[in-house]
């Protein structure tokens, strides 16, 4: 594309250089466990921290009541805590961070950082993508929900490490370990919808996968249930309870939902129920689209990247860092549509630009007129669109040499 010249593309190094670096420099500048900004060092790793810190204090029990949660998170903080961080995921993923807990917190939140950047390398390195290492990890870097991932000390890029150990399992044909794999995903099972979909449109292989993420699924409830009873039973009614309206949370940050249902609640934040019926309408719509480009498109590839990007259209909780998983469709893209890469750069630069102002964007419109358009959705949206234009062409193409 003409408009994706070199020197366009340099200000999104430049963009991304600032953001690392503004982002480290209030680190530094920071105390008592605060950034200069006065936000929590690692913003929601506090919440995992504490988690494991909770059970290695012998309070697994009390893991998803709210006051004991913000009494540990004081205990570690201390009582300048500038806010509450709710753990939200379910008590076997608690158990991953009973030994970062031992750390102090800044280191641990230092070490869990470097982990994440470490499974972003190891999923570009199995993703193999036409461009050199370097380059993609630098690109991936710049790419907002990457940020977010690490500098929130969140979980995105554990995410996208699990959804690329499920493709390539599912590549090689081994159905039953690739659902085995999607099942670790279970401590953001929404993340696992358009696998879901997939599974029941791919017949035999479908069902082993199925049968994988069952067993898997089996095995860490049965851990849970031997190692956290209390919790695991907690945790059931505290996700019964809580995840169905988890966006009207007077403090929960809706800027940063990037799903149809934050997308139609920030458009009509007066009118929640019509904002969720939009959604599971506009959801609806795109499953229907998307099961028809199944139906005449076979490429393992294509179906399974448009499966990643119908789990970011379907979830109704996808934060930014969530949208790093998107690194494995762009990845498998540039594979199956080989002839289509000047397209498919001018469908991840708008992905990468809309995800890059979002906030600023709609934060500014929610202050100046109480509503926002979030624009992730929308160039989701286009981006598959373009997608199926461009596997329907490739496929004439094709038909034409035969």
């Amino acid at each position: 594309m003409r408009w994706l010249t070199p020197a366009r593309l340099r200000y999104a190094w430049i963009a991304g250089a600032a953001l690392w670096g503004g982002w480290l420099l209030s680190l530094l500048l920071g105390q008592n466990h605060l950034d200069r900004t006065g936000q929590v060092i690692g913003t929601d790793y506090l919440q995992f921290y504490a988690a494991g810190w909770m059970i290695r204090h012998g309070q697994a029990a009390r893991l998803y009541d709210p006051e004991a949660q913000l009494a540990a998170e004081r205990m570690i903080i201390g009582p300048h805590l500038p806010s509450y961080h709710a753990f939200l995921n379910p008590p076997f993923f608690a158990l991953l961070f009973v030994p970062f807990s031992l750390l102090p917190y800044e280191l641990s939140f230092a070490l869990w950082s470097l982990l994440q950047v470490m499974l972003l390398a190891l999923s570009l390195r199995a993703l193999r993508s036409g461009h050199s290492f370097w380059k993609s990890m630098g690109w991936a870097l710049t790419f907002l929900p990457v940020f977010a991932s690490v500098s929130f000390g969140q979980n995105g890029l554990l995410s996208l490490a699990l959804l690329t150990g499920v493709w390539r399992l599912w590549r090689k044909g081994h159905d039953l370990a690739a659902g085995g794999a999607a099942g670790l995903l279970l401590y953001k099972p929404h993340l696992l919808l358009g696998l879901l979909a997939l599974w029941m449109v791919e017949g035999p292989r479908g069902r082993r996968a199925f049968l994988g993420f069952l067993l898997m699924g089996a095995a860490l409830f049965v851990l849970s249930l031997a190692v956290l009873p209390e919790a695991t039973w907690a945790y059931l009614s505290f996700a019964g309870a809580v995840y169905p309206d988890l966006p009207s949370w007077k403090a929960f940050p809706l800027w940063h939902l990037h799903s149809l249902r934050g997308f139609w609640r920030l458009l009509l934040p007066w009118w929640p129920r019509l904002a969720d019926l939009l959604a599971a309408l506009a959801a609806l719509v795109g499953v229907i689209a998307v099961f028809r480009f199944w139906r005449s498109h076979r490429d393992p590839g294509l179906r399974f990247a448009l499966a990643v990007a119908l789990t970011l259209w379907l979830t109704p909780h996808a934060m930014i860092y969530d949208w790093a998983i998107l690194i494995l469709p762009a990845a498998i893209l540039e594979e199956a549509l080989p002839s289509k890469r000047e397209e498919q750069r001018a469908i991840f630069a708008g992905i990468w630009l809309a995800a890059f102002l979002s906030a600023p964007l709609v934060l500014a419109a929610r202050a100046a007129a109480g509503i926002a358009l979030m624009p992730t959705l929308p160039t989701l949206a286009w981006g598959g669109w373009r997608v199926f234009q461009m596997a329907g062409l490739e496929i004439e193409r094709g038909r034409n040499r035969i």
